[in-house]
């Protein structure tokens, strides 16, 4: 998956990542906005076997708070 995705009028940064090797991956992602300082979370609830199935589950995850958030970061 591309890491960079852009969504509404922010961009969306996927960085999953595992804490060991023989952990499984926690799903990041970071969200920019023009003159904005980046805000984003990590789903430590969320654990998945492969790099593939986080970056997924984070790139829904911050369209979700996106659009909640009605694009305000």
């Amino acid at each position: 998956m591309q890491s960079n995705i852009p969504y509404r009028d922010c961009l969306i940064h996927i960085e999953s990542f595992q804490l060991t090797r023989s952990s499984g991956w926690i799903p990041r992602f970071t969200l920019t906005r023009r003159d904005e300082v980046p805000s984003g979370r990590d789903r430590l609830d969320k654990v998945f076997p492969s790099k593939d199935e986080a970056d997924e589950f984070a790139l829904e995850d911050a369209m979700q708070w996106i659009d909640q958030k009605g694009s305000t970061v």
